[in-house]
């Protein structure tokens, strides 16, 4: 028999009776990397473990994984199994022998605290995300679950008892050839680095040859090509979540009016001869106008000529995180006059009213519920840090954490609730009355952001950066924010 373990730590429950329970593993949850020749990391799909439970004739819970050691079994009732919306779900009457007594006791003590289960995957799927190979087991069929001390141990002490373990599982070959595309991209992009500093070349040089590529003007002003000016956009987005998933609108010139929608129209039932009522569908606007976003920085010429880096591509990658931060701010908390309009200061986002000091997530599930149905597809947490830290730290009554982490557009992701969880420096610590740590929305549908083209990079050259040796680089753009459907968003306020 050829069969699979997975082990976890987890902490089982007992009520003093022989009684044990707690989860064998979480589904839909991403294992730590697997794998000795070829790594790669692994998830149990819901329901493969409600199809294996349903279809196995008997299940067993044994210690160390020893068939001698039987604790409890399906075929008695003694151990019951279910899938439920977290996992698979353990809870067993240990049958009092001298090992089941004995076993109990370490269990019970804290010497017992991995779980692992014997499986042999009937069915499953794989996929690359962020350049390591994720397994999805879809069908397994279900052997046995054990208590164990060292899992590690158990796989040696169980293939001398005759069972054939899988220690090495075959990766896809199309999965192992993209990962090597990607890992041979990235040593190609090493050994240009290298090529680079042996090279030295004389960056000023370059410098100033780059610059004449972006066309200067007359006002010695360089305009940044549409393409350099959708990587700066590119990485803000990667930058800030929130300012990522937020609609963008382009914008040649003058304001922009978004209609918000302001639904007074009512339906109802009207007998024979009966006149439908009336109503006018009624919109208000947001008005977006154009605010200027900039940041700035400025280049020693001796840094220059020393350093082996593309100072161009280096200068878009700082301005650009620096103004990303800049108008993540502003989403969440713009006055609405020289900055865009923020989520918090906005009279008609939902509020959902939190107690000082104290940490729950039940304030969480009522943001959660708060906002309308057909808005939780792409919607998302968005924490300040302090309050991240705090829920972190937050466990169900099985000892599990609510935190979690998973798959969310190909990235791993902290979620909560099965939906994304972003941290941002942008919110409060939710320490203090007034204070707002937690915004819940669907940005894509919430906000929406008017950039204007033509944002440019300019170098600027006057007497005080010629006598101080430095070049000064200023990257500004013309934007503006506001919130555009109020029923995809829901904020929290901390009360006394």
């Amino acid at each position: 028999m050829k069969m699979e373990l997975r082990s976890q730590k987890i902490e089982l429950q007992s009520n003093g009776d022989m009684v044990v329970e707690g989860y064998v593993n979480k589904t839909n949850m991403l294992s730590n990397v697997l794998g000795t020749a070829r790594k790669f990391r692994e998830m149990v799909a819901p329901g493969a473990f409600a199809s294996a439970i349903k279809a196995a004739q008997e299940i067993e819970f044994l210690a160390e994984h020893d068939r001698k050691q039987i604790l409890s079994s399906t075929r008695n009732g003694s151990l019951h199994l279910e899938e439920d919306e977290q996992g698979l779900f353990m809870r067993a009457t240990i049958t009092p022998t001298t090992y089941g007594k004995d076993s109990y006791e370490l269990i019970k003590s804290g010497i017992y605290q991995n779980m692992s289960f014997g499986f042999r995957a009937i069915k499953d799927s794989w996929k690359l995300v962020e350049g390591i190979a994720v397994r999805t087991i879809e069908q397994l069929e279900l052997f046995e679950v054990s208590v164990v001390k060292n899992p590690a141990y158990s796989q040696t002490e169980i293939s001398a008892r005759g069972i054939e373990l899988v220690k090495d599982v075959e990766v896809p070959d199309e999965i192992l050839e993209f990962s090597d595309i990607i890992n041979q991209n990235e040593r190609g992009n090493q050994f240009m680095v290298q090529e680079m500093k042996i090279e030295k070349r004389e960056m000023e040089a370059s410098y100033e040859q780059e610059l004449r590529n972006l066309a200067t003007t007359t006002t010695g002003q360089a305009v940044v090509p549409e393409g350099v000016q959708g990587e700066i956009v590119k990485r803000m987005e990667e930058t800030s979540p929130a300012f990522a998933n937020a609609r963008k609108i382009p914008s040649e010139s003058g304001t922009l009016k978004v209609a918000r929608e302001n639904d007074t129209v009512t339906a109802g039932f009207f007998g024979e001869g009966e006149d439908i009522l009336e109503s006018t569908l009624g919109f208000t606007h947001v008005e977006l106008k154009q605010k200027r976003l900039g940041a700035a920085t400025s280049v020693s010429n001796m840094l220059i000529n020393d350093a082996a880096v593309d100072i161009v591509a280096y200068t878009n990658d700082l301005l650009g995180r620096r103004v990303a931060k800049t108008a993540e701010k502003a989403i969440f908390k713009g006055n609405g006059t020289t900055e865009f309009t923020g989520i918090i200061g906005d009279a008609e986002v939902k509020v959902v009213e939190a107690t000082a000091g104290v940490v729950s997530v039940d304030e969480l599930m009522e943001m959660y519920t708060a906002i309308h149905p057909d808005f939780l597809n792409g919607a998302a947490f968005y924490f300040s840090r302090p309050f991240f830290n705090k829920i972190a730290k937050l466990k169900d009554n099985n000892g599990h954490f609510y935190l979690q982490n998973g798959v969310v557009n190909g990235k791993v992701v902290y979620t909560i609730f099965g939906v994304p969880v972003h941290v941002t420096d942008a919110l409060d610590a939710g320490e203090a009355v007034d204070q707002t740590p937690v915004v819940f929305a669907n940005m894509a549908e919430a906000y929406s952001i008017m950039v204007k083209k033509g944002m440019a990079i300019q170098q600027v050259t006057d007497t005080k950066t010629v006598l101080n040796g430095t070049q000064l680089l200023v990257l500004d753009g013309y934007m503006d924010g506001a919130v555009v459907n109020p029923q995809a968003v829901v904020k929290m306020e901390v009360k006394a």
